[in-house]
């Protein structure tokens, strides 16, 4: 005779109920503890993500490549061309904001590694976006057929918000082209040059064989960064590759 046969019909009943009370309570407990965990693995993932998204913010993205670029001979460099150990090449767009952030950090670097870095300045407009990226870079490229590519770069950077968004902005390459002083009909004249054209051209290809899809992009001799993260993360990489 089992202890159940011993309890009385009120007593079984009592028995059942608390019984099920009890799964109930198990089955809760058991939802309630499923549902901390799937909150701590959520919140586990949610800070790892973001741990991962921090440091992806603030890691320079560096692709090593297979070999370093060449130096082409009409390419604009700052420092010393022919003896630097470390090469910084930038692929720039002049209506791009970022590039403009960039540029005095350029002019840092150059300045603080004049004898052992060449900086080199590339075009890369980024035409889907910017409508007057094109045309920017045949300003600068005009000018530099004077001996002023540099003075127009810097030019085009500071004044970026007065001609990015205008619709005739060779009026206001043209007032620039005055301001610093250039023979305005030749420049007038090298702005519609081909051989300007075919320049960009190849520098929008190298870029496109490069992988490139974003300004500025940077390539340290043989890496390349295109989520540079300023000044002190340059220089580091700078650094490295004069202390190999």
């Amino acid at each position: 005779m089992t202890d159940d046969q011993h309890l009385t019909k009120r007593q079984r009943k009592k028995l059942a109920k608390e019984e099920k009370l009890q799964e109930t309570e198990k089955r809760e407990k058991i939802k309630k503890l499923k549902s901390s965990l799937m909150w701590v693995i959520a919140l586990s993932l949610a800070v790892f993500g973001g741990y991962k998204l921090i440091k992806w913010i603030y890691t320079p993205t560096v692709e090593v490549l297979s070999e370093p670029v060449e130096i082409a001979e009409n390419d604009w460099v700052k420092g010393d061309r022919k003896n630097a150990k470390v090469t910084v090449i930038e692929y720039s767009d002049f209506q791009c904001p970022a590039c403009e952030a960039y540029q005095p950090i350029v002019n840092r670097l150059a300045e603080e590694f004049s004898d052992s870095v060449r900086i080199v300045f590339r075009h890369f407009p980024l035409v889907s976006i910017h409508n007057n990226a094109f045309d920017a870079a045949r300003a600068a490229e005009a000018a530099g057929k004077q001996n002023r590519f540099w003075e127009m770069h810097d030019k085009l950077f500071e004044d970026q918000d007065s001609w990015s968004e205008d619709n005739t902005p060779k009026d206001k390459f043209m007032n620039y082209a005055s301001q610093l002083g250039l023979d305005l009909d030749r420049f007038e004249d090298d702005l519609s040059s081909k051989e300007i054209e075919n320049k960009i051209n190849l520098h929008i290809f190298q870029a496109n064989q490069l992988g490139l899809n974003s300004t500025p992009t940077f390539i340290v001799n043989d890496k390349k960064i295109d989520n540079p993260q300023g000044y002190e993360a340059l220089r580091s990489l700078i650094e490295q590759k004069l202390s190999e």
